[in-house]
């Protein structure tokens, strides 16, 4: 997964909460189906990465066809000190590999 900035208003410098004050922790897993081991990527909110780059939320090995896992993930948004008044918007992207 990855995240966008998160923007407000025309997005200039005092507008834009970067990707990189965006922390994510998977945690662990709510529910899997199908055979093989789900591994959460950031299992505790301690183990939380920046989306500034892509990130692996789960991983899954052993097993064959159809295979599901849920989870509750954490965003933790570390707003700048400049950061102007608004309503920041961003996408996080989950994809599958």
């Amino acid at each position: 997964m990855n995240s966008t900035d998160f923007v407000t208003g025309a997005s200039g410098p005092s507008e834009t909460i970067p990707n990189g004050n965006i922390s994510y922790a998977s945690g662990p897993a709510t529910s899997t189906a199908g055979a093989g081991t789900f591994t959460p990527g950031q299992p505790t909110t301690g183990d939380a990465v920046p989306l500034d780059t892509a990130k692996t939320a789960f991983s899954h090995v052993g097993g064959g066809g159809a295979n599901t896992a849920g989870w509750n993930p954490r965003l933790t948004v570390n707003v700048p000190p400049t950061a102007a008044q608004g309503t920041y918007t961003g996408t996080v992207t989950h994809s599958v590999a």
